[in-house]
């Protein structure tokens, strides 16, 4: 006779006995025990067969289907975050490009509007100046009051709009909205407004991130012909 196992009798043998029994009669007394512990239940190993062995198996399988589920909604919100900010790369290289082939900067305005409306699809899109001795006209004094009052930080944000403001922002414009504002500065100066927006008001809330408005801000106040203008 070997010693490889202990005997019934055998303090390691009753130890065992006593620590099985004190578990299933826990679990007996706590039935939802493993309700709140999903993680320990997908980590147990389970025969199939024997009384009710089939159900935890099965909850397992559920709780791994259940799983897989979010993990796939997680990747396709993913992909799909990668595939728009693919977009909007591509957009700002377009707008780059027709940026560094200036040649006339009174049409400045006109390339950003447009571009901003071709590129990025945008409903509205403005280059509003407010400076009065540089390189565009400014917008008059009540429009400029406006479109200044909504600045009130020194970054780019997004926000919804009254009438009177999304007017200021977009002339073209006829109802309350939402927008996305860069500031383009120099200095301590605020020389104008780099503006997206829309009708919805739900288009640019505070969740939309700003970096390829301000992105395009940074290369526009980059131009040569702002310097020369700045300088003159």
């Amino acid at each position: 006779m070997t010693a490889d196992k202990a005997s019934p009798s055998s303090p390691e043998s009753v130890k065992t006995i006593v620590e099985g029994d004190q578990v299933e009669n826990y679990l007996r007394e706590h039935a939802s025990f493993f309700k709140h512990r999903p993680e320990l239940l997908m980590s147990m190993e389970l025969p199939h067969g024997g009384a009710g062995a089939v159900s935890l198996v099965e909850r397992q399988v559920t709780l791994l289907r259940e799983r897989n589920i979010e993990m796939r909604n997680r990747l396709a919100l993913i992909t799909k975050t990668a595939q728009a900010n693919d977009e909007l790369l591509q957009a700002t290289r377009q707008m780059v490009l027709d940026l560094v082939q200036l040649r006339d900067e009174a049409t400045l305005g006109q390339i950003i509007s447009a571009g901003l409306k071709n590129h990025f699809s945008v409903e509205h899109g403005e280059l509003i100046w407010l400076d009065k001795s540089a390189v565009m006209t400014p917008v008059d004094d009540q429009r400029a009051q406006v479109v200044m009052g909504l600045m009130r930080q020194s970054q780019a944000y997004c926000g919804v709009f009254r009438l009177e403001e999304m007017s200021a922002l977009f002339p073209d414009c006829k109802s309350e909205g939402s927008a996305a504002l860069a500031p383009l500065v120099r200095g301590d100066t605020l020389l104008g407004i780099l503006a997206v927006g829309s009708a919805d008001s739900r288009r640019y809330d505070s969740e939309v991130g700003t970096l390829f408005l301000e992105y395009l801000a940074d290369v526009l106040m980059s131009l040569p012909c702002m310097d020369s203008k700045d300088s003159a």
